[in-house]
């Protein structure tokens, strides 16, 4: 029941989602109070009474010393949660005596990992308790804390999202049920649908596939296409429809026709971005409800990016090689460069100076070209690759020097004889994930997993 509302989400909605979730059964189950739910959730009260602000604004120098005010309030506010035994009443007191040893917890670059919390507050606090403390004293590693606790408590399913798989998507569809495909930078869910279609036998070719880019003068042939479909059975993949606001009351109307009576293998696809602010709403509201909507944005993560780029590929893709030995650790050393340049994205200018559009077939065309030099060559053209990878596949996107240099030292790191080298055992393709220089298909996810 999780996976079906959460494919609809941004990625900054799906751990909240989780989140409430965790919250509602634990308090269904009586297992947390509800006191430290709230404390959770607004991050405790603002001192009234003159007691309590006296103790607030009375703050040691010790404590000042690698302390803020605004964590000061937090303990305070936790100390003073109303539950019948509250661990945290000696917390302030606490952090006054025993500097050195919480200065080097909070100074930590995980504190939310076991085993390192001061003293006796490791055995003396429960998991959830323990994100209370984090959630005052470092809220910025309170996201990643709340994902390990849903992990723990419900399973890694919850948190870890299998990477999009738009063939199971398609089961839940129907004909009143379009699948609206939220667009982002370096998603293109085009590619994916037309693989799907020659799959099941809807094709351009045999005229079941009609895909249309929207856009002025286009609104005739997406009603005809609709209205044919509907009426003799095939699929349409109307692309960027948010471009078409006068016309989208047409295209709602248009389902409704095709939901009532439509051939039984009618689907429409359609592809929108996301309005630019969050009150604001480019398809009718008609079109959100009915729809199955598919949010899949580009991870931000490095292992989530790395899972996402490897099952690109298929055991067919590394059966195919005749060189297995190079192949496969080469592939999969090329998703994580791909798993790399996406990852950078989410630091703004501080990672590329400009927003590229690297995409899965960025990837596609390179792991192509890696299988085909391969078969051809004797030896590993390896400065071959890393040119054509760095300077024409992922370079053609580039337009910094800079930016450029960036993704060819990666390259250089990445694509180099120790990749497939037994004796090079000190070989990290990033730190924590050494090379798998043999394996199947889903050994290298398993390898991806446990790094």
């Amino acid at each position: 029941f999780f996976p079906p509302p959460r494919r609809g989400l941004f990625a900054s909605h799906k751990l909240i989602l989780a989140t409430r979730l965790v919250l509602r059964v634990l308090l269904k189950d009586q297992k947390v109070p509800e006191a430290e739910v709230r404390y959770l959730l607004t991050g405790g009260h603002v001192p009234h009474t003159a007691k309590e602000k006296q103790a607030v604004s009375t703050m040691s120098a010790q404590a000042a010393a690698y302390l803020t005010q605004s964590q000061w309030r937090a303990c305070h506010a936790l100390a003073e949660i109303h539950v019948s035994s509250n661990p945290f009443k000696s917390l302030p007191e606490d952090l006054e005596m025993s500097l050195e040893a919480w200065k080097q917890w909070l100074e930590g670059p995980m504190p939310e990992q076991g085993g390192t919390m001061p003293s006796e507050w490791e055995s003396k606090l429960s998991a959830f308790q323990k994100l209370l403390l984090i959630r005052a004293l470092r809220p910025d590693r309170i996201s990643a804390a709340i994902s390990a606790f849903v992990r723990a408590t419900l399973g890694a399913k919850y948190v870890d999202e299998a990477p999009f798989d738009i063939k199971e998507t398609f089961s839940d569809s129907s004909t009143p049920t379009p699948l609206l495909f939220i667009l982002f930078p370096g998603v293109d869910p085009g590619a994916d649908i037309e693989a799907l279609g020659a799959q099941m036998g809807y094709t351009a070719a045999n005229g079941k596939f009609h895909s249309i880019s929207m856009g002025q003068g286009q609104e005739a042939n997406a009603e005809q296409a609709l209205a044919r479909m509907a009426k003799e059975g095939g699929w349409v993949f109307l692309q960027n429809v948010h471009l078409m606001q006068r016309w989208l009351p047409t295209l709602e109307r248009a389902l409704e026709v095709a939901a009532d009576g439509g051939h039984d293998e009618f689907r429409c696809f359609l592809s929108a971005e996301p309005p630019p602010m969050a009150q604001a709403q480019t398809i009718p509201e008609g079109i959100l409800q009915s729809a199955i909507k598919i949010a899949n944005e580009p991870p931000m993560d490095l292992k989530t990016n790395l899972r996402s780029a490897y099952s690109l590929f298929s055991q067919a893709t590394l059966d195919a090689s005749s060189t297995p030995a190079t192949h496969s650790p080469m592939l999969f050393a090329l998703a994580v460069f791909h798993a790399l340049a996406l990852g950078r994205r989410k630091f703004g200018t501080q990672g590329f100076s400009r927003a590229y559009p690297f995409n899965n077939g960025d990837l596609l065309v390179c792991a192509s070209v890696l299988h085909n030099s391969l078969e051809s060559k004797r030896q590993v053209p390896w400065e071959d690759l890393r040119y054509n990878f760095g300077e024409i596949m992922y370079g053609g996107h580039i337009t910094d020097y800079w930016d450029r240099r960036i993704t060819n030292t990666y390259l250089e790191v990445l694509l180099k004889p120790d990749l497939v080298d037994e004796k090079a055992t000190k070989m990290r393709l990033v730190p924590g994930l050494p090379p798998l220089r043999e394996g199947s298909f889903e050994l290298y996810q398993a390898h991806i997993d446990t790094a």
